[in-house]
Protein backbone atom coordinates (compact mmCIF):
# COMPACT_ATOMS: atom_id res chain seq x y z
CA UNK A 1 0.00 0.00 0.00
CA UNK A 2 2.86 2.83 0.80
CA UNK A 3 4.54 1.41 -2.29
CA UNK A 4 1.32 2.24 -4.38
CA UNK A 5 1.21 5.70 -2.69
CA UNK A 6 4.57 6.61 -3.32
CA UNK A 7 4.44 5.48 -7.27
CA UNK A 8 1.08 7.45 -7.31
CA UNK A 9 2.78 10.76 -6.02
CA UNK A 10 6.17 10.20 -8.11
CA UNK A 11 3.51 10.04 -11.04
CA UNK A 12 1.57 12.73 -10.18
CA UNK A 13 4.70 15.05 -10.07
CA UNK A 14 5.42 14.03 -13.45
CA UNK A 15 2.54 14.83 -14.63
CA UNK A 16 2.18 17.93 -13.26
CA UNK A 17 5.52 19.05 -14.58
CA UNK A 18 4.28 17.97 -18.15
CA UNK A 19 0.91 20.03 -17.64
CA UNK A 20 3.52 23.09 -16.85
CA UNK A 21 5.18 22.74 -20.06
CA UNK A 22 1.82 22.21 -21.83
CA UNK A 23 0.68 25.50 -20.92
CA UNK A 24 3.73 27.46 -20.73
CA UNK A 25 3.70 26.55 -24.53
CA UNK A 26 0.22 27.54 -24.98
CA UNK A 27 0.44 30.80 -23.39
CA UNK A 28 3.82 31.83 -25.48
CA UNK A 29 2.64 30.88 -28.48
CA UNK A 30 0.20 34.20 -28.78
CA UNK A 31 2.83 36.08 -27.46
CA UNK A 32 5.26 34.90 -30.23
CA UNK A 33 3.06 35.93 -32.67
CA UNK A 34 2.31 39.48 -31.41
CA UNK A 35 6.05 39.46 -31.45
CA UNK A 36 6.55 38.33 -35.25
CA UNK A 37 8.95 35.94 -33.84
CA UNK A 38 7.86 33.59 -36.22
CA UNK A 39 8.47 35.43 -39.47
CA UNK A 40 11.71 36.78 -37.83
CA UNK A 41 12.29 33.31 -37.44
CA UNK A 42 11.53 32.46 -41.30
CA UNK A 43 13.51 35.27 -42.42
CA UNK A 44 16.59 34.27 -39.94
CA UNK A 45 16.24 30.84 -41.57
CA UNK A 46 16.43 31.13 -45.19
CA UNK A 47 20.36 32.66 -45.49
CA UNK A 48 21.23 29.77 -43.08
CA UNK A 49 19.44 26.56 -44.80
CA UNK A 50 22.68 24.49 -44.16
CA UNK A 51 21.68 24.89 -40.25
CA UNK A 52 18.70 22.72 -40.58
CA UNK A 53 16.84 25.24 -38.71
CA UNK A 54 13.24 24.36 -40.35
CA UNK A 55 14.09 21.00 -39.21
CA UNK A 56 14.50 21.72 -35.36
CA UNK A 57 11.34 23.99 -35.66
CA UNK A 58 10.00 20.56 -36.98
CA UNK A 59 11.21 18.65 -34.10
CA UNK A 60 10.01 21.02 -31.63
CA UNK A 61 6.91 20.93 -32.97
CA UNK A 62 6.25 17.24 -32.93
CA UNK A 63 7.91 17.18 -29.53
CA UNK A 64 5.08 19.50 -28.15
CA UNK A 65 2.65 16.99 -29.75
CA UNK A 66 4.12 14.38 -28.24
CA UNK A 67 3.68 16.01 -24.65
CA UNK A 68 0.25 17.02 -25.47
CA UNK A 69 -0.10 12.95 -25.80
CA UNK A 70 1.70 12.13 -23.00
CA UNK A 71 -0.02 14.85 -20.61
CA UNK A 72 -3.41 13.25 -21.71
CA UNK A 73 -2.03 9.57 -21.26
CA UNK A 74 -0.06 10.28 -17.52
CA UNK A 75 -3.54 11.80 -16.46
CA UNK A 76 -5.61 8.44 -17.55
CA UNK A 77 -3.15 6.39 -15.87
CA UNK A 78 -3.34 8.32 -12.83
CA UNK A 79 -6.99 8.26 -12.99
CA UNK A 80 -6.46 4.54 -12.92
CA UNK A 81 -3.92 4.31 -10.24
CA UNK A 82 -6.08 6.32 -8.25
CA UNK A 83 -9.64 4.29 -8.48
CA UNK A 84 -7.55 0.94 -7.59
CA UNK A 85 -5.57 3.32 -4.71
CA UNK A 86 -8.95 3.49 -3.50
CA UNK A 87 -10.48 0.15 -4.05
CA UNK A 88 -7.26 -1.06 -1.95
CA UNK A 89 -7.93 1.25 0.99
CA UNK A 90 -11.55 -0.11 0.97
CA UNK A 91 -10.48 -3.73 0.92
CA UNK A 92 -7.70 -2.69 3.74
CA UNK A 93 -10.04 -0.90 5.94
CA UNK A 94 -12.45 -4.08 5.71
CA UNK A 95 -9.44 -6.32 6.17
CA UNK A 96 -8.44 -4.39 9.89
CA UNK A 97 -12.25 -4.79 10.80
CA UNK A 98 -13.36 -8.67 9.71
CA UNK A 99 -11.10 -11.24 10.77
CA UNK A 100 -9.64 -12.84 7.88
CA UNK A 101 -10.28 -16.39 8.39
CA UNK A 102 -14.24 -16.16 8.99
CA UNK A 103 -15.29 -13.07 7.69
CA UNK A 104 -17.08 -12.05 10.87
CA UNK A 105 -15.96 -8.51 12.35
CA UNK A 106 -13.18 -8.67 14.90
CA UNK A 107 -12.56 -7.90 18.35
CA UNK A 108 -11.64 -4.08 17.52
CA UNK A 109 -14.87 -3.62 15.07
CA UNK A 110 -16.48 -5.12 17.76
CA UNK A 111 -15.62 -3.04 20.24
CA UNK A 112 -15.91 0.15 17.81
CA UNK A 113 -19.77 -1.39 17.33
CA UNK A 114 -20.31 -1.23 21.18
CA UNK A 115 -19.23 1.76 21.80
CA UNK A 116 -21.93 3.22 19.17
CA UNK A 117 -24.55 0.76 20.91
CA UNK A 118 -23.79 2.40 24.01
CA UNK A 119 -24.36 6.08 22.43
CA UNK A 120 -27.55 4.80 20.69
CA UNK A 121 -28.81 3.87 23.88
CA UNK A 122 -28.38 6.65 25.57
CA UNK A 123 -29.87 8.40 23.52
CA UNK A 124 -32.76 6.21 22.55
CA UNK A 125 -32.88 4.89 26.22
CA UNK A 126 -33.14 0.82 24.64
CA UNK A 127 -30.83 -1.88 26.11
CA UNK A 128 -29.43 -4.86 23.51
CA UNK A 129 -28.48 -7.84 24.47
CA UNK A 130 -25.34 -9.25 23.77
CA UNK A 131 -23.55 -13.05 24.06
CA UNK A 132 -20.03 -13.61 24.42
CA UNK A 133 -19.58 -17.71 23.48
CA UNK A 134 -16.51 -19.84 24.27
CA UNK A 135 -16.47 -23.16 22.00
CA UNK A 136 -16.15 -26.24 24.60
CA UNK A 137 -13.57 -28.88 23.48
CA UNK A 138 -12.32 -27.60 20.69
CA UNK A 139 -8.78 -27.97 21.69
CA UNK A 140 -9.42 -31.61 20.73
CA UNK A 141 -9.93 -30.99 17.54
CA UNK A 142 -7.02 -29.06 16.85
CA UNK A 143 -4.59 -32.18 18.32
CA UNK A 144 -6.68 -34.88 17.07
CA UNK A 145 -7.56 -33.74 13.56
CA UNK A 146 -4.95 -30.87 12.49
CA UNK A 147 -5.60 -26.75 12.51
CA UNK A 148 -6.75 -27.36 8.98
CA UNK A 149 -9.77 -29.35 10.31
CA UNK A 150 -10.19 -26.57 13.46
CA UNK A 151 -10.08 -23.71 10.75
CA UNK A 152 -12.99 -25.23 8.95
CA UNK A 153 -14.61 -25.74 12.32
CA UNK A 154 -14.32 -22.06 13.17
CA UNK A 155 -15.73 -20.94 9.49
CA UNK A 156 -18.73 -23.14 10.09
CA UNK A 157 -19.60 -22.02 13.20
CA UNK A 158 -19.43 -18.32 12.15
CA UNK A 159 -21.52 -19.41 9.33
CA UNK A 160 -24.32 -20.83 11.75
CA UNK A 161 -23.91 -17.72 14.01
CA UNK A 162 -24.66 -15.20 10.87
CA UNK A 163 -27.63 -17.53 10.04
CA UNK A 164 -29.32 -17.59 13.44
CA UNK A 165 -29.08 -13.87 14.75
CA UNK A 166 -29.52 -12.77 11.21
CA UNK A 167 -28.98 -9.36 8.98
CA UNK A 168 -29.86 -7.07 12.31
CA UNK A 169 -27.64 -8.66 14.31
CA UNK A 170 -23.66 -8.33 14.73
CA UNK A 171 -21.16 -10.79 14.92
CA UNK A 172 -17.67 -11.31 15.60
CA UNK A 173 -15.20 -13.66 16.19
CA UNK A 174 -13.26 -12.41 19.03
CA UNK A 175 -10.06 -14.28 19.57
CA UNK A 176 -8.95 -18.38 18.85
CA UNK A 177 -12.11 -20.28 19.76
CA UNK A 178 -14.17 -16.84 20.89
CA UNK A 179 -17.03 -15.65 19.29
CA UNK A 180 -19.52 -12.24 20.03
CA UNK A 181 -22.87 -11.74 18.73
CA UNK A 182 -24.73 -8.74 19.35
CA UNK A 183 -28.52 -9.13 18.99
CA UNK A 184 -30.94 -7.00 17.31
CA UNK A 185 -32.14 -3.75 18.85
CA UNK A 186 -35.93 -5.08 18.68
CA UNK A 187 -34.70 -8.67 20.85
CA UNK A 188 -36.42 -9.11 23.74
CA UNK A 189 -34.62 -11.21 26.89
CA UNK A 190 -36.78 -13.96 26.37
CA UNK A 191 -36.36 -14.15 22.77
CA UNK A 192 -32.17 -14.07 23.67
CA UNK A 193 -32.54 -17.01 25.44
CA UNK A 194 -34.70 -18.79 22.70
CA UNK A 195 -31.65 -17.83 20.04
CA UNK A 196 -29.27 -18.80 22.71
CA UNK A 197 -30.92 -22.06 22.72
CA UNK A 198 -30.86 -22.64 19.81
CA UNK A 199 -27.72 -21.19 18.87
CA UNK A 200 -26.03 -24.02 21.10
CA UNK A 201 -28.36 -26.79 19.71
CA UNK A 202 -26.80 -25.71 16.00
CA UNK A 203 -23.48 -25.62 17.16
CA UNK A 204 -23.40 -28.69 18.72
CA UNK A 205 -24.02 -30.50 14.89
CA UNK A 206 -21.34 -32.20 13.88
CA UNK A 207 -19.23 -30.15 11.50
CA UNK A 208 -18.02 -31.99 8.26
CA UNK A 209 -14.19 -31.55 7.83
CA UNK A 210 -13.15 -33.51 5.21
CA UNK A 211 -15.04 -36.60 3.44
CA UNK A 212 -15.22 -38.87 5.56
CA UNK A 213 -14.41 -36.84 9.02
CA UNK A 214 -16.87 -35.11 11.00
CA UNK A 215 -16.25 -33.82 14.65
CA UNK A 216 -18.15 -31.77 17.26
CA UNK A 217 -17.79 -29.34 19.41
CA UNK A 218 -20.27 -27.37 22.51
CA UNK A 219 -20.12 -24.40 23.44
CA UNK A 220 -20.92 -22.14 26.64
CA UNK A 221 -22.69 -18.68 26.26
CA UNK A 222 -22.38 -15.61 28.64
CA UNK A 223 -25.37 -13.44 27.90
CA UNK A 224 -25.24 -9.86 29.04
CA UNK A 225 -27.65 -6.75 28.83
CA UNK A 226 -26.12 -3.67 27.39
CA UNK A 227 -27.23 -0.69 29.58
CA UNK A 228 -26.80 3.73 28.72
CA UNK A 229 -24.82 4.02 31.62
CA UNK A 230 -21.93 0.66 31.05
CA UNK A 231 -19.07 1.54 29.86
CA UNK A 232 -16.88 -0.67 27.35
CA UNK A 233 -14.58 -1.81 29.54
CA UNK A 234 -17.03 -2.69 31.61
CA UNK A 235 -19.54 -4.59 29.39
CA UNK A 236 -16.46 -6.34 28.25
CA UNK A 237 -15.85 -7.26 31.18
CA UNK A 238 -18.88 -8.55 32.29
CA UNK A 239 -19.70 -10.23 29.12
CA UNK A 240 -16.43 -12.13 29.50
CA UNK A 241 -17.33 -13.17 33.27
CA UNK A 242 -20.75 -14.43 32.22
CA UNK A 243 -19.23 -16.82 29.58
CA UNK A 244 -17.20 -17.96 32.24
CA UNK A 245 -20.03 -18.50 34.60
CA UNK A 246 -21.43 -20.17 31.78
CA UNK A 247 -18.81 -22.41 31.37
CA UNK A 248 -18.42 -23.12 35.14
CA UNK A 249 -21.83 -23.10 35.84
CA UNK A 250 -23.77 -24.16 32.55
CA UNK A 251 -21.17 -25.89 29.98
CA UNK A 252 -22.47 -26.43 26.94
CA UNK A 253 -25.66 -24.08 27.86
CA UNK A 254 -26.09 -20.31 28.19
CA UNK A 255 -25.60 -17.72 31.68
CA UNK A 256 -26.74 -14.46 31.89
CA UNK A 257 -24.43 -12.10 33.98
CA UNK A 258 -25.17 -12.71 37.77
CA UNK A 259 -23.49 -9.35 39.85
CA UNK A 260 -23.61 -11.41 42.49
CA UNK A 261 -21.70 -14.15 41.61
CA UNK A 262 -19.03 -11.82 39.83
CA UNK A 263 -19.00 -9.83 43.25
CA UNK A 264 -18.11 -13.07 44.47
CA UNK A 265 -15.78 -14.33 41.95
CA UNK A 266 -13.69 -10.76 42.66
CA UNK A 267 -13.68 -11.56 46.32
CA UNK A 268 -12.06 -14.89 45.50
CA UNK A 269 -9.72 -13.56 43.19
CA UNK A 270 -8.64 -11.05 46.11
CA UNK A 271 -8.41 -13.44 48.55
CA UNK A 272 -6.36 -15.90 45.89
CA UNK A 273 -4.15 -12.93 45.40
CA UNK A 274 -3.77 -12.70 49.33
CA UNK A 275 -3.02 -16.22 49.72
CA UNK A 276 0.06 -15.83 47.34
CA UNK A 277 1.49 -13.61 49.16
CA UNK A 278 0.61 -14.82 52.82
CA UNK A 279 1.95 -18.68 51.91
CA UNK A 280 5.54 -16.32 50.53
CA UNK A 281 5.68 -14.57 53.97
CA UNK A 282 4.44 -18.02 56.45
CA UNK A 283 1.55 -16.02 56.96
CA UNK A 284 -0.70 -19.52 57.20
CA UNK A 285 0.57 -21.60 60.33
CA UNK A 286 0.20 -24.39 61.82
CA UNK A 287 -2.44 -25.34 64.38
CA UNK A 288 -2.54 -28.78 66.23
CA UNK A 289 -5.12 -31.13 67.70
CA UNK A 290 -3.82 -33.39 70.12
CA UNK A 291 -4.09 -37.34 68.90
CA UNK A 292 -4.35 -39.59 72.27
CA UNK A 293 -2.90 -42.87 72.93
CA UNK A 294 -6.22 -44.42 73.97
CA UNK A 295 -4.74 -47.19 76.34
CA UNK A 296 -2.02 -45.01 78.28
CA UNK A 297 -4.71 -42.11 78.24
CA UNK A 298 -2.16 -39.99 77.15
CA UNK A 299 -1.26 -37.43 74.14
CA UNK A 300 0.96 -39.54 71.82
CA UNK A 301 1.17 -37.08 68.61
CA UNK A 302 -0.48 -33.91 66.96
CA UNK A 303 -2.05 -33.16 64.04
CA UNK A 304 -1.54 -30.48 61.94
CA UNK A 305 -3.85 -28.29 60.55
CA UNK A 306 -3.63 -24.75 58.56
CA UNK A 307 -4.94 -21.88 60.06
CA UNK A 308 -4.99 -18.13 57.60
CA UNK A 309 -6.11 -15.23 60.06
CA UNK A 310 -6.30 -12.51 56.44
CA UNK A 311 -5.47 -9.01 57.84
CA UNK A 312 -8.97 -7.74 57.10
CA UNK A 313 -11.24 -10.54 57.15
CA UNK A 314 -10.02 -12.39 60.64
CA UNK A 315 -9.67 -16.30 60.45
CA UNK A 316 -10.38 -17.85 57.09
CA UNK A 317 -11.83 -21.17 56.63
CA UNK A 318 -9.46 -24.20 56.02
CA UNK A 319 -12.17 -25.45 53.51
CA UNK A 320 -11.81 -22.36 51.61
CA UNK A 321 -8.16 -21.33 51.39
CA UNK A 322 -6.96 -25.04 50.69
CA UNK A 323 -9.28 -25.24 47.55
CA UNK A 324 -8.39 -21.73 46.43
CA UNK A 325 -4.86 -22.53 46.89
CA UNK A 326 -5.22 -26.00 44.58
CA UNK A 327 -7.43 -23.76 42.10
CA UNK A 328 -4.07 -21.17 42.02
CA UNK A 329 -1.49 -24.26 42.16
CA UNK A 330 0.28 -23.20 45.63
CA UNK A 331 -1.06 -26.06 47.38
CA UNK A 332 2.34 -27.60 47.61
CA UNK A 333 3.83 -24.24 48.63
CA UNK A 334 1.33 -24.06 51.03
CA UNK A 335 1.82 -27.51 53.02
CA UNK A 336 5.53 -27.56 52.86
CA UNK A 337 5.41 -23.87 54.69
CA UNK A 338 3.37 -25.03 57.48
CA UNK A 339 5.11 -27.95 57.81
CA UNK A 340 8.15 -26.58 58.02
CA UNK A 341 6.89 -24.13 60.81
CA UNK A 342 5.49 -27.26 62.63
CA UNK A 343 8.50 -29.00 62.50
CA UNK A 344 10.60 -26.02 63.68
CA UNK A 345 8.19 -25.32 66.71
CA UNK A 346 7.46 -29.38 67.26
CA UNK A 347 11.41 -29.63 67.88
CA UNK A 348 11.17 -27.41 71.13
CA UNK A 349 7.97 -28.73 72.92
CA UNK A 350 9.09 -30.86 76.13
CA UNK A 351 7.11 -34.60 74.96
CA UNK A 352 8.57 -35.66 71.68
CA UNK A 353 5.19 -35.96 70.14
CA UNK A 354 4.70 -37.08 66.45
CA UNK A 355 3.06 -34.98 63.91
CA UNK A 356 0.50 -35.67 61.59
CA UNK A 357 0.85 -33.75 57.75
CA UNK A 358 -2.12 -34.12 55.33
CA UNK A 359 -0.67 -34.78 51.72
CA UNK A 360 -3.44 -33.42 49.06
CA UNK A 361 -3.91 -35.33 45.76
CA UNK A 362 -2.59 -32.27 44.15
CA UNK A 363 0.85 -32.87 46.00
CA UNK A 364 0.83 -36.68 46.18
CA UNK A 365 1.13 -36.32 42.68
CA UNK A 366 3.80 -33.71 42.23
CA UNK A 367 7.11 -35.43 41.26
CA UNK A 368 9.07 -32.95 43.88
CA UNK A 369 7.57 -34.37 46.77
CA UNK A 370 9.62 -37.00 48.56
CA UNK A 371 12.81 -34.50 47.96
CA UNK A 372 10.81 -31.52 49.33
CA UNK A 373 10.38 -33.40 52.42
CA UNK A 374 13.60 -34.92 52.88
CA UNK A 375 15.41 -31.17 52.30
CA UNK A 376 12.76 -29.95 54.75
CA UNK A 377 13.81 -32.78 57.66
CA UNK A 378 17.46 -31.81 57.11
CA UNK A 379 16.90 -27.88 56.79
CA UNK A 380 15.10 -28.03 60.39
CA UNK A 381 16.78 -30.94 61.95
CA UNK A 382 12.96 -33.01 63.09
CA UNK A 383 13.27 -36.61 63.21
CA UNK A 384 11.55 -38.69 60.52
CA UNK A 385 10.29 -40.92 62.41
CA UNK A 386 8.13 -38.74 63.97
CA UNK A 387 6.75 -37.34 61.00
CA UNK A 388 3.34 -39.18 59.66
CA UNK A 389 2.29 -38.29 56.13
CA UNK A 390 -1.82 -38.80 55.95
CA UNK A 391 -2.76 -39.77 52.28
CA UNK A 392 -6.49 -39.93 51.17
CA UNK A 393 -7.89 -42.92 49.32
CA UNK A 394 -7.88 -40.23 46.25
CA UNK A 395 -4.56 -39.95 46.26
CA UNK A 396 -3.59 -43.11 45.54
CA UNK A 397 -6.46 -45.01 43.56
CA UNK A 398 -5.39 -43.83 40.19
CA UNK A 399 -2.02 -45.94 39.88
CA UNK A 400 -1.16 -48.22 42.42
CA UNK A 401 2.05 -49.21 41.21
CA UNK A 402 3.41 -45.25 41.05
CA UNK A 403 1.41 -44.55 44.36
CA UNK A 404 3.24 -47.73 45.99
CA UNK A 405 6.86 -46.36 44.82
CA UNK A 406 5.96 -42.76 46.30
CA UNK A 407 4.83 -44.33 49.82
CA UNK A 408 8.15 -46.89 49.39
CA UNK A 409 10.57 -43.50 49.16
CA UNK A 410 8.85 -41.98 52.10
CA UNK A 411 9.39 -44.61 54.33
CA UNK A 412 12.53 -44.62 52.99
CA UNK A 413 13.17 -41.48 54.80
CA UNK A 414 11.94 -42.79 58.12
CA UNK A 415 8.71 -41.59 57.60
CA UNK A 416 5.61 -43.53 58.59
CA UNK A 417 2.35 -43.07 56.19
CA UNK A 418 -1.08 -43.31 57.29
CA UNK A 419 -4.25 -43.95 54.68
CA UNK A 420 -6.65 -40.97 55.98
CA UNK A 421 -10.51 -40.75 56.26
CA UNK A 422 -10.78 -44.81 55.61
CA UNK A 423 -13.94 -46.16 54.90
CA UNK A 424 -15.36 -43.05 52.32
CA UNK A 425 -13.57 -44.15 49.24
CA UNK A 426 -14.58 -46.98 47.20
CA UNK A 427 -11.64 -49.49 47.16
CA UNK A 428 -10.17 -48.89 51.02
CA UNK A 429 -9.59 -52.18 51.01
CA UNK A 430 -7.72 -52.24 47.45
CA UNK A 431 -5.72 -49.60 49.25
CA UNK A 432 -4.86 -51.71 52.06
CA UNK A 433 -4.17 -54.46 50.15
CA UNK A 434 -2.10 -52.75 47.49
CA UNK A 435 -0.24 -50.36 49.39
CA UNK A 436 2.44 -50.35 52.34
CA UNK A 437 0.19 -48.13 54.54
CA UNK A 438 1.46 -48.51 58.67
CA UNK A 439 -1.42 -47.00 59.89
CA UNK A 440 -5.03 -45.86 58.90
CA UNK A 441 -7.53 -43.10 60.39
CA UNK A 442 -11.30 -43.89 60.41
CA UNK A 443 -13.59 -40.95 58.94
CA UNK A 444 -14.86 -39.01 61.62
CA UNK A 445 -18.42 -39.86 60.17
CA UNK A 446 -18.09 -43.20 61.47
CA UNK A 447 -17.58 -42.57 64.68
CA UNK A 448 -19.07 -39.31 65.56
CA UNK A 449 -22.35 -40.47 67.64
CA UNK A 450 -21.43 -43.74 67.09
CA UNK A 451 -23.33 -44.85 70.21
CA UNK A 452 -26.62 -44.13 68.64
CA UNK A 453 -25.72 -45.73 64.99
CA UNK A 454 -25.61 -49.37 64.42
CA UNK A 455 -24.59 -49.43 61.56
CA UNK A 456 -21.42 -47.55 62.29
CA UNK A 457 -20.84 -49.59 65.12
CA UNK A 458 -20.32 -52.94 62.99
CA UNK A 459 -18.43 -50.98 60.21
CA UNK A 460 -15.83 -49.24 62.90
CA UNK A 461 -15.72 -52.91 64.67
CA UNK A 462 -14.79 -54.47 60.98
CA UNK A 463 -12.36 -52.21 60.71
CA UNK A 464 -10.65 -51.76 63.91
CA UNK A 465 -10.71 -55.70 63.01
CA UNK A 466 -9.62 -55.68 59.69
CA UNK A 467 -6.68 -53.19 61.19
CA UNK A 468 -5.68 -55.37 63.91
CA UNK A 469 -5.42 -58.39 61.25
CA UNK A 470 -3.03 -56.22 59.14
CA UNK A 471 -1.05 -55.23 62.07
CA UNK A 472 -1.96 -51.43 61.36
CA UNK A 473 -2.89 -48.93 64.29
CA UNK A 474 -5.36 -47.49 64.23
CA UNK A 475 -7.13 -43.61 64.60
CA UNK A 476 -10.30 -42.85 65.65
CA UNK A 477 -11.38 -39.30 63.98
CA UNK A 478 -14.30 -37.71 65.44
CA UNK A 479 -14.43 -38.22 69.19
CA UNK A 480 -16.87 -35.61 70.24
CA UNK A 481 -18.45 -37.54 73.79
CA UNK A 482 -17.57 -39.64 76.12
CA UNK A 483 -19.70 -41.87 74.72
CA UNK A 484 -18.02 -42.06 71.64
CA UNK A 485 -14.78 -42.67 73.24
CA UNK A 486 -16.37 -45.26 75.24
CA UNK A 487 -17.37 -47.24 72.05
CA UNK A 488 -14.04 -46.94 70.12
CA UNK A 489 -12.30 -47.89 73.65
CA UNK A 490 -14.36 -51.06 74.08
CA UNK A 491 -13.56 -51.74 70.56
CA UNK A 492 -9.66 -51.95 71.38
CA UNK A 493 -8.98 -48.53 68.80
CA UNK A 494 -5.40 -47.39 69.47
CA UNK A 495 -5.92 -43.96 69.26
CA UNK A 496 -8.38 -40.82 69.66
CA UNK A 497 -8.96 -37.61 68.39
CA UNK A 498 -11.42 -34.89 68.64
CA UNK A 499 -12.98 -32.17 70.21
CA UNK A 500 -13.62 -34.39 73.30
CA UNK A 501 -10.00 -34.29 73.80
CA UNK A 502 -9.46 -30.87 72.89
CA UNK A 503 -9.46 -28.62 69.26
CA UNK A 504 -6.55 -27.27 67.39
CA UNK A 505 -4.99 -25.13 69.36
CA UNK A 506 -1.90 -22.57 68.24
CA UNK A 507 1.48 -24.22 68.38
CA UNK A 508 2.78 -21.83 71.40
CA UNK A 509 0.15 -23.23 73.32
CA UNK A 510 1.22 -27.03 72.89
CA UNK A 511 3.98 -26.79 76.00
CA UNK A 512 1.52 -25.44 78.57
CA UNK A 513 -1.16 -27.83 77.44
CA UNK A 514 1.43 -30.64 77.87
CA UNK A 515 1.80 -29.82 81.36
CA UNK A 516 -1.79 -28.93 82.06
CA UNK A 517 -5.12 -29.98 80.25
CA UNK A 518 -3.57 -32.30 78.14
CA UNK A 519 -2.36 -34.35 81.72
CA UNK A 520 -6.11 -34.66 82.47
CA UNK A 521 -7.78 -36.07 79.77
CA UNK A 522 -11.33 -38.04 79.41
CA UNK A 523 -11.34 -41.53 80.19
CA UNK A 524 -14.39 -43.98 79.38
CA UNK A 525 -15.48 -46.69 80.77
CA UNK A 526 -14.24 -50.08 78.47
CA UNK A 527 -17.66 -52.30 79.80
CA UNK A 528 -19.68 -53.39 77.21
CA UNK A 529 -22.73 -53.36 80.02
CA UNK A 530 -21.85 -49.36 81.09
CA UNK A 531 -21.70 -48.54 77.06
CA UNK A 532 -25.23 -49.98 76.41
CA UNK A 533 -27.28 -49.71 80.18
CA UNK A 534 -27.44 -53.65 80.02
CA UNK A 535 -26.46 -55.95 83.15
Amino acid sequence: MQVLIRLKAKIRWHHMVHVGIFLVALVLWPVLGELDLFETFYEYSRPHEDWELDELAMLGLLLTFALLFSVIFQGRHLRRLEREGEEMGRQAKASARHDPLTGALNRRAFLDSIEQMLVATGSEGDVRHVAFLGLDKFRNVNDLHGHKSGDAVLIEVAERLKEEVGAGGIVARLAGDEFAVAYDPTVTQGRAERIAQRLVHEIGKPVLVDRNTEVRVGVSMGLVTLHPEDTVTEFIRCAEKAMQMAKTHARGGFAWYDAELDRQSMEREKLASDLREAIAKDEVVPWFQPIVDIENNRVSGVEILARWKHPERGFISPAIFIEIAEDIGQIGALGLSVLRQACVQAKEWPVPLTISCNVSGMQFKDPALVPSIRLLLEGTGFPANRLIVEITENSVIDDFTVARAKLEELKALGVSVALDDFGTGYSSLACLQNLPFDRLKIDRSFVTGISDQPQSQKIVSGIIGLAQGLQLEVTAEGIETLEDLSYVTYLDCNRGQGFLYDQAIPGERVAAQLEDKWLDLPTAPRSISQLTGKT
